[in-house]
Protein backbone atom coordinates (compact mmCIF):
# COMPACT_ATOMS: atom_id res chain seq x y z
CA UNK A 1 0.00 0.00 0.00
CA UNK A 2 2.90 2.31 0.61
CA UNK A 3 4.05 1.56 -2.13
CA UNK A 4 1.40 2.56 -4.56
CA UNK A 5 1.23 6.03 -2.47
CA UNK A 6 4.81 6.77 -3.11
CA UNK A 7 4.55 5.84 -6.73
CA UNK A 8 1.54 7.95 -6.98
CA UNK A 9 3.37 10.66 -5.83
CA UNK A 10 6.60 10.18 -7.40
CA UNK A 11 4.11 9.95 -10.43
CA UNK A 12 2.40 13.37 -9.78
CA UNK A 13 6.04 14.71 -9.24
CA UNK A 14 7.33 13.63 -12.45
CA UNK A 15 3.98 15.18 -14.33
CA UNK A 16 4.65 18.83 -12.72
CA UNK A 17 8.10 19.04 -13.32
CA UNK A 18 7.31 17.62 -17.27
CA UNK A 19 4.75 20.35 -17.31
CA UNK A 20 6.74 22.96 -15.63
CA UNK A 21 9.84 21.95 -18.19
CA UNK A 22 7.58 22.32 -21.43
CA UNK A 23 6.45 25.81 -20.29
CA UNK A 24 9.85 27.04 -19.36
CA UNK A 25 10.44 25.59 -23.26
CA UNK A 26 7.99 27.52 -24.48
CA UNK A 27 9.22 30.59 -23.21
CA UNK A 28 12.32 30.00 -24.33
CA UNK A 29 11.46 29.46 -28.27
CA UNK A 30 9.00 32.82 -27.14
CA UNK A 31 11.78 34.35 -26.04
CA UNK A 32 14.31 33.34 -29.80
CA UNK A 33 10.98 34.68 -31.75
CA UNK A 34 10.84 37.98 -29.86
CA UNK A 35 14.22 38.60 -29.95
CA UNK A 36 14.80 37.47 -33.62
CA UNK A 37 11.93 40.05 -34.24
CA UNK A 38 13.52 42.59 -32.24
CA UNK A 39 16.74 42.22 -34.70
CA UNK A 40 15.18 42.31 -38.15
CA UNK A 41 12.92 45.17 -37.29
CA UNK A 42 10.04 43.54 -36.70
CA UNK A 43 9.56 43.71 -32.90
CA UNK A 44 9.23 45.35 -30.29
CA UNK A 45 11.80 45.59 -26.92
CA UNK A 46 10.95 43.02 -24.63
CA UNK A 47 9.63 43.40 -21.10
CA UNK A 48 11.16 42.80 -18.01
CA UNK A 49 9.98 39.21 -16.20
CA UNK A 50 8.63 39.36 -13.01
CA UNK A 51 8.87 35.47 -11.98
CA UNK A 52 10.82 33.54 -9.93
CA UNK A 53 12.22 30.79 -12.08
CA UNK A 54 15.42 29.61 -14.05
CA UNK A 55 14.02 31.46 -17.65
CA UNK A 56 13.35 34.42 -15.90
CA UNK A 57 17.13 35.62 -15.59
CA UNK A 58 17.73 34.98 -19.33
CA UNK A 59 14.38 36.66 -19.89
CA UNK A 60 15.70 40.14 -17.91
CA UNK A 61 19.30 39.81 -19.09
CA UNK A 62 17.75 39.72 -23.07
CA UNK A 63 15.78 42.23 -22.10
CA UNK A 64 18.39 44.53 -20.34
CA UNK A 65 20.42 43.76 -23.75
CA UNK A 66 17.81 45.24 -26.14
CA UNK A 67 17.42 48.62 -24.14
CA UNK A 68 20.92 49.18 -23.85
CA UNK A 69 20.79 48.53 -27.42
CA UNK A 70 17.99 51.08 -28.02
CA UNK A 71 19.53 53.74 -25.29
CA UNK A 72 23.14 53.36 -27.64
CA UNK A 73 20.96 53.41 -30.80
CA UNK A 74 19.02 56.89 -29.41
CA UNK A 75 22.69 58.27 -29.06
CA UNK A 76 23.83 57.40 -32.50
CA UNK A 77 21.00 58.85 -34.09
CA UNK A 78 21.45 62.43 -31.99
CA UNK A 79 24.98 62.14 -33.22
CA UNK A 80 24.59 61.50 -36.96
CA UNK A 81 21.52 63.98 -36.97
CA UNK A 82 24.14 66.82 -35.34
CA UNK A 83 26.48 65.71 -38.00
CA UNK A 84 23.89 65.63 -40.64
CA UNK A 85 22.54 69.02 -39.78
CA UNK A 86 26.56 70.77 -39.86
CA UNK A 87 26.75 68.99 -43.19
CA UNK A 88 23.85 70.79 -44.23
CA UNK A 89 24.62 73.77 -43.80
CA UNK A 90 28.21 73.61 -44.57
CA UNK A 91 26.58 72.57 -48.26
CA UNK A 92 24.03 74.83 -48.33
CA UNK A 93 26.36 77.66 -47.85
CA UNK A 94 28.79 76.42 -50.39
CA UNK A 95 26.10 76.14 -53.51
CA UNK A 96 25.78 79.64 -52.99
CA UNK A 97 29.27 80.88 -54.03
CA UNK A 98 29.16 77.46 -56.47
CA UNK A 99 26.46 78.91 -58.25
CA UNK A 100 28.16 82.52 -58.55
CA UNK A 101 31.29 81.15 -59.72
CA UNK A 102 29.23 79.10 -62.46
CA UNK A 103 28.27 82.05 -63.72
CA UNK A 104 31.08 84.15 -63.65
CA UNK A 105 32.89 81.69 -65.61
CA UNK A 106 30.60 81.36 -68.10
CA UNK A 107 30.36 85.27 -68.94
CA UNK A 108 34.31 84.89 -69.16
CA UNK A 109 34.50 82.40 -71.72
CA UNK A 110 38.37 81.90 -70.72
CA UNK A 111 40.48 79.19 -72.83
CA UNK A 112 39.76 76.72 -69.58
CA UNK A 113 36.25 76.95 -69.08
CA UNK A 114 34.87 73.53 -70.40
CA UNK A 115 37.74 72.09 -67.46
CA UNK A 116 36.64 74.86 -64.92
CA UNK A 117 32.61 73.98 -65.40
CA UNK A 118 33.84 70.33 -65.28
CA UNK A 119 35.09 71.18 -61.38
CA UNK A 120 32.20 73.00 -60.53
CA UNK A 121 30.29 70.59 -61.96
CA UNK A 122 32.27 67.56 -59.66
CA UNK A 123 32.13 69.51 -56.73
CA UNK A 124 28.20 70.48 -56.65
CA UNK A 125 28.14 66.00 -57.06
CA UNK A 126 29.94 65.87 -54.09
CA UNK A 127 28.03 68.07 -52.35
CA UNK A 128 24.87 66.49 -53.28
CA UNK A 129 25.84 62.54 -52.79
CA UNK A 130 27.67 63.89 -49.21
CA UNK A 131 24.07 65.34 -48.35
CA UNK A 132 22.36 62.56 -49.01
CA UNK A 133 24.57 60.00 -47.07
CA UNK A 134 24.48 61.89 -44.06
CA UNK A 135 20.54 62.44 -44.19
CA UNK A 136 20.62 58.26 -44.74
CA UNK A 137 22.57 58.09 -41.72
CA UNK A 138 20.53 60.30 -39.97
CA UNK A 139 17.51 58.32 -40.93
CA UNK A 140 16.18 61.67 -42.24
CA UNK A 141 14.75 59.40 -45.35
CA UNK A 142 11.62 57.91 -44.64
CA UNK A 143 12.03 54.35 -46.18
CA UNK A 144 8.56 52.93 -48.08
CA UNK A 145 8.77 48.80 -47.82
CA UNK A 146 6.60 47.07 -50.28
CA UNK A 147 6.76 43.71 -52.06
CA UNK A 148 8.58 44.03 -54.91
CA UNK A 149 10.49 41.32 -57.52
CA UNK A 150 14.27 41.73 -57.81
CA UNK A 151 15.49 40.72 -60.70
CA UNK A 152 13.31 42.96 -62.73
CA UNK A 153 13.95 45.57 -60.50
CA UNK A 154 17.45 45.29 -61.32
CA UNK A 155 16.93 44.91 -65.24
CA UNK A 156 15.60 48.37 -65.11
CA UNK A 157 18.54 50.12 -63.35
CA UNK A 158 20.78 48.00 -66.39
CA UNK A 159 18.24 49.58 -69.25
CA UNK A 160 19.31 52.81 -67.73
CA UNK A 161 23.06 52.10 -67.54
CA UNK A 162 23.30 50.18 -70.92
CA UNK A 163 23.57 53.13 -73.31
CA UNK A 164 26.78 54.61 -71.65
CA UNK A 165 28.53 51.26 -71.89
CA UNK A 166 26.82 49.35 -75.04
CA UNK A 167 29.99 46.91 -74.82
CA UNK A 168 29.04 45.51 -71.63
CA UNK A 169 26.93 42.25 -70.60
CA UNK A 170 25.05 41.34 -67.58
CA UNK A 171 23.71 38.17 -66.91
CA UNK A 172 20.69 37.26 -64.14
CA UNK A 173 20.24 34.30 -62.89
CA UNK A 174 17.42 33.43 -60.37
CA UNK A 175 14.97 35.94 -58.91
CA UNK A 176 12.91 36.98 -55.32
CA UNK A 177 10.65 38.36 -54.27
CA UNK A 178 11.11 40.68 -51.13
CA UNK A 179 9.77 43.55 -48.86
CA UNK A 180 12.47 46.93 -49.39
CA UNK A 181 12.06 50.45 -50.94
CA UNK A 182 11.87 50.12 -54.97
CA UNK A 183 13.43 53.74 -54.65
CA UNK A 184 16.54 52.78 -52.61
CA UNK A 185 17.31 49.79 -53.46
CA UNK A 186 17.09 50.37 -57.42
CA UNK A 187 20.12 53.07 -56.07
CA UNK A 188 22.19 50.83 -54.55
CA UNK A 189 22.01 48.48 -57.22
CA UNK A 190 22.83 51.14 -60.26
CA UNK A 191 25.85 52.20 -57.90
CA UNK A 192 27.09 48.60 -57.84
CA UNK A 193 26.77 48.01 -61.70
CA UNK A 194 28.20 51.73 -62.54
CA UNK A 195 31.00 50.78 -60.33
CA UNK A 196 31.22 47.37 -61.98
CA UNK A 197 31.15 48.85 -65.35
CA UNK A 198 33.73 51.35 -64.48
CA UNK A 199 36.37 48.20 -63.88
CA UNK A 200 35.79 46.15 -66.26
CA UNK A 201 37.01 46.19 -69.88
CA UNK A 202 35.28 47.60 -72.92
CA UNK A 203 33.37 44.15 -73.10
CA UNK A 204 33.17 43.15 -69.48
CA UNK A 205 30.50 40.93 -68.22
CA UNK A 206 28.64 41.35 -65.09
CA UNK A 207 26.96 38.14 -63.28
CA UNK A 208 24.23 39.16 -60.81
CA UNK A 209 22.79 35.95 -59.07
CA UNK A 210 19.86 36.34 -56.82
CA UNK A 211 18.17 33.73 -53.99
CA UNK A 212 15.59 33.42 -51.74
CA UNK A 213 15.38 31.62 -48.52
CA UNK A 214 12.33 31.32 -46.18
CA UNK A 215 14.28 33.99 -44.04
CA UNK A 216 16.66 35.72 -46.07
CA UNK A 217 17.29 37.01 -49.88
CA UNK A 218 21.25 36.77 -50.85
CA UNK A 219 22.53 38.56 -53.82
CA UNK A 220 26.18 38.23 -55.82
CA UNK A 221 27.17 40.84 -58.05
CA UNK A 222 30.80 39.94 -59.88
CA UNK A 223 32.44 41.62 -62.62
CA UNK A 224 35.91 40.15 -64.70
CA UNK A 225 37.65 43.16 -63.89
CA UNK A 226 40.76 41.55 -62.18
CA UNK A 227 39.40 42.53 -58.74
CA UNK A 228 41.60 45.13 -56.46
CA UNK A 229 44.30 45.57 -54.91
CA UNK A 230 44.19 43.33 -51.40
CA UNK A 231 44.88 46.58 -49.58
CA UNK A 232 42.29 48.82 -50.82
CA UNK A 233 39.31 45.67 -50.28
CA UNK A 234 38.84 46.97 -46.54
CA UNK A 235 37.77 50.10 -47.77
CA UNK A 236 35.55 49.89 -50.49
CA UNK A 237 33.26 50.96 -48.06
CA UNK A 238 34.45 54.33 -47.14
CA UNK A 239 33.37 57.81 -47.37
CA UNK A 240 36.11 59.73 -49.82
CA UNK A 241 38.06 56.50 -50.91
CA UNK A 242 39.39 55.57 -54.41
CA UNK A 243 40.63 52.32 -54.71
CA UNK A 244 43.80 52.25 -57.12
CA UNK A 245 43.19 52.91 -60.97
CA UNK A 246 39.78 54.46 -60.29
CA UNK A 247 38.75 57.54 -62.09
CA UNK A 248 39.11 60.67 -60.13
CA UNK A 249 35.90 62.22 -61.43
CA UNK A 250 33.66 60.31 -58.91
CA UNK A 251 32.88 61.44 -55.44
CA UNK A 252 33.80 58.11 -53.61
CA UNK A 253 30.61 57.68 -51.30
CA UNK A 254 28.76 55.66 -54.31
CA UNK A 255 29.50 52.37 -52.26
CA UNK A 256 29.17 54.21 -48.76
CA UNK A 257 25.93 55.14 -49.90
CA UNK A 258 24.78 51.12 -51.11
CA UNK A 259 26.16 50.15 -47.37
CA UNK A 260 23.68 52.42 -45.49
CA UNK A 261 20.99 51.55 -47.72
CA UNK A 262 21.70 47.96 -47.21
CA UNK A 263 21.65 48.67 -43.32
CA UNK A 264 18.48 50.39 -43.85
CA UNK A 265 17.18 47.53 -44.76
CA UNK A 266 18.57 45.32 -42.08
CA UNK A 267 21.14 43.86 -44.65
CA UNK A 268 25.27 43.65 -44.99
CA UNK A 269 26.82 43.80 -47.49
CA UNK A 270 30.46 42.25 -48.47
CA UNK A 271 32.99 42.40 -51.27
CA UNK A 272 35.72 40.04 -52.32
CA UNK A 273 38.41 39.26 -54.99
CA UNK A 274 37.66 35.83 -56.74
CA UNK A 275 39.27 34.71 -59.83
CA UNK A 276 37.51 36.97 -62.59
CA UNK A 277 37.34 40.05 -60.42
CA UNK A 278 35.50 42.30 -57.36
CA UNK A 279 32.16 40.33 -55.89
CA UNK A 280 29.80 41.85 -53.88
CA UNK A 281 27.66 39.84 -51.66
CA UNK A 282 24.32 41.10 -50.04
CA UNK A 283 22.03 39.26 -47.51
CA UNK A 284 18.75 40.92 -46.46
CA UNK A 285 16.42 39.33 -44.05
CA UNK A 286 12.97 38.64 -45.58
CA UNK A 287 11.24 41.53 -43.27
CA UNK A 288 7.09 39.95 -42.37
CA UNK A 289 5.41 43.66 -41.99
CA UNK A 290 2.54 42.05 -40.50
CA UNK A 291 4.01 41.28 -37.09
CA UNK A 292 3.60 43.98 -34.17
Amino acid sequence: MVGYVIGGVLAVIAAVLAVRLLMQKKRMERLAEQMEDYLTGNGMPLCYSLKEDAVAPLENAAAEMENRIEVEKERYQQEARRTSDLTADISHQLKTPLASLRLFVEMDESAHMEQEISQIERMETLIGSLLRLEKLCADGYEFSLAEHSIRPLIQEVWNRLQPLWPEKEIVLDGDAVIRCDEKWLSEAFLNLLKNACEHTAENGKITVRLEQTERAFYCAIEDNGGGVSENDLPHLFDRFYRAEGQKQSGAGLGLAIVKEIIFRHHGHITAENTRNGLKFSISLPILNLTKS
